[in-house]
C-alpha cells in the first residue's frame, strides 16, 4: 500500500506493507527515508469505553501497572533505564477506544525495543 505523506513544501509517497502473522497479529511496516530511528507500537482496540462502571480507570491503571516490573526486568527504573541508555523512549496511552504502549531509539537498538515491550506485556509481574 502507497501512503503519500506531506511535509512542509514537499511530498514523498513510502512504501508500507501489512502483514498478517498466523496468530492474527497485524503487522505495519514502512520505511522513512533519512531517519534513523525505530518506533515500535502495540495497539490493542480497548480503552475505557469497555470497563463496568464498577471499576472504572481500570484500563488506565493495568497501563501503568506493566511498567512496574518484569522477572527479566524486576522494577520501573530498570525497564526505563535500559531504553534510555540508549537514547530511547518508551511511553504508553490509554484511551475510550484503544492502548497503545510504544518505544522509539535508533534503529541499531530496535531489537531493544522489542525485547523490553514484549517482556512488559507478556511478563509483567504487577507488583
Amino acid at each position: 500500500m502507497a501512503t503519500a505523506v506531506a511535509g512542509g513544501d514537499t511530498a514523498a509517497t513510502e512504501q508500507y506493507h501489512k502483514t498478517t502473522l498466523a496468530n492474527g497479529v497485524r503487522v505495519v511496516t514502512g520505511p522513512m527515508s533519512g531517519v534513523r530511528s525505530a518506533s515500535l507500537i502495540f495497539y490493542y482496540n480497548i480503552g475505557s469505553r469497555s470497563e463496568p462502571d464498577s471499576i472504572a480507570g481500570v484500563s488506565h491503571f493495568l497501563e501503568h501497572m506493566l511498567f512496574k516490573g518484569t522477572q527479566k526486568r524486576p522494577d520501573p527504573m530498570t525497564i526505563s533505564e535500559e531504553i534510555e541508555s540508549v537514547g530511547g523512549m518508551l511511553n504508553a496511552a490509554t484511551g475510550r477506544e484503544s492502548t497503545s504502549y510504544w518505544c522509539k531509539v535508533p534503529s541499531t537498538h530496535f531489537e531493544l525495543a522489542y525485547d523490553v515491550l514484549a517482556d512488559m506485556l507478556r511478563n509483567s509481574t504487577f507488583d
